[in-house]
């Protein structure tokens, strides 16, 4: 099974408050021949996976034990298609802690150079650390 990494590069941690990090979709991704053929884009459950590993990522940076698991997620809302070459900035931010799980709010941006062409995706969620 192939394992995703959807960040490049972490352009910022605030600790205990968010994250902003950089993703790149190479069009080589094996997801991408499925998903659609005659027109290729990131599936949005992907999308979702991006927002987990960014929270996961402050989550460890702030000294969490390492891999957290999506546990619920709230509302979500899609904008842009995420083509293959293209450049995403990924935002997550701490909202609080209840009980064992971590809320968040995210968002992705495609963007172009340091401008933004729209939103993504935009979601709240939890994570929960596993066992």
């Amino acid at each position: 099974m192939a394992v995703f990494s959807f960040i490049d590069d972490v352009a910022e941690v605030r600790k205990s408050e968010s994250l902003t990090a950089f993703f790149t979709l190479d069009p080589g991704q094996e997801f991408l021949k499925d998903h659609f053929e005659s027109f290729p884009v990131m599936p949005g459950v992907l999308q979702v996976e991006s927002l987990r590993q960014a929270a996961s990522r402050l989550l460890t940076e702030t000294g969490g034990p390492g891999f957290y698991r999506l546990e619920s997620i709230g509302s979500v809302k899609y904008g842009q298609f995420v083509k293959p070459g293209s450049r995403l900035k990924i935002f997550v931010r701490f909202l609080k802690k209840e009980n064992s799980s971590f809320r968040f709010d995210g968002r992705i941006d495609l963007m172009d150079g340091d401008r933004s062409l729209g939103r993504v995706i935009a979601a709240d969620f939890s994570l929960a650390a596993t066992d």
